[in-house]
């Protein structure tokens, strides 16, 4: 049996997917944690989890890759991976027919055009402050008192989406607190957040001739009303991935490992 494990060590959370290699790189287990200001300490910890979870000892591990901003702090001996490709590498595993990716992450976004062979041709990543993107979201959802996975789901209940036009994550923040201390309807200030980055997205894309079929991956793109907003946008709707989204990248870096 050939194992290999794919860790996205990104900018808030830990990321790590654990595949074999003999069924066809079936995925057998997952776990993420946050980094709390330890790459190192967070890199084991879900390394230690997702191994336990699928009963695989470290030894028996042919090889480990890690991408992400925090990516040389990983305490294993791994190799090291191109972010952008692994992005692309996992989605197409799943959607053979997808020419665009996004990753929608906690601090940068991503879009990624590539072509039917699975070859990165172009790329963009967002050159403004992380209004886009999860920590953002996560400040919301603090100023709105509500679970980052409950944004999605009440800002479709919004009957009059504010407008949210900060560029910087600290002034929009900021823009959302004063929203918030005028009394106005947290499930329109929801909706708001999300049509804010749903714009931002569909700007991404046009920067690099966006090409169907489109797919989201990262956090950010478990918030169903983001994903719909920018359907609303683009006039078709965006392909599913069969897993969280979040682990599409570290998936696409045990996928690189098993080929090396």
């Amino acid at each position: 049996m050939a194992y290999y494990v794919g860790l996205d060590v990104g900018s808030c959370y830990c990321k790590c997917v654990v595949i074999d290699d003999q069924k066809n790189n079936e995925i057998l287990s997952t776990a993420i944690t946050s980094i709390e200001g330890s790459p190192k300490d967070a890199s084991k910890k879900v390394v230690d989890a997702a191994l336990s979870t699928s009963k695989i000892k470290l030894k028996n591990v042919s090889k480990i890759v890690s991408v992400g901003r925090n990516r040389k702090k990983v305490p294993f001996n791994n190799e090291e991976g191109s972010e952008i490709k692994c992005i692309a590498k996992g989605a197409l595993k799943f959607i053979p027919s997808i020419r665009t990716v996004v990753d929608l992450g906690a601090l940068t976004n991503k879009a990624i055009k590539i072509n039917s062979k699975g070859r990165v041709i172009d790329y963009v990543v967002n050159d403004k402050c992380a209004s886009g993107s999860g920590i953002f979201l996560e400040l919301v959802a603090k100023a709105l008192e509500m679970d980052i996975s409950e944004l999605g789901a009440k800002a479709k209940l919004s009957k009059n989406p504010l407008t949210i036009t900060s560029q910087c994550s600290i002034f929009a923040e900021s823009e959302v607190i004063y929203l918030v201390n005028e009394g106005k309807n947290e499930l329109d200030i929801a909706a708001g957040v999300s049509n804010s980055i749903a714009s931002r997205t569909y700007s991404l894309l046009k920067r690099i001739n966006m090409e169907k079929d489109i797919v989201l991956c990262g956090g950010v793109a478990n918030n169903e009303q983001i994903q719909l907003k920018l359907e609303e946008r683009l006039n078709f709707e965006l392909k599913k991935l069969p897993i969280n989204p979040i682990f599409i990248t570290a998936y696409g870096a045990a996928l690189y490992a098993s080929e090396l």
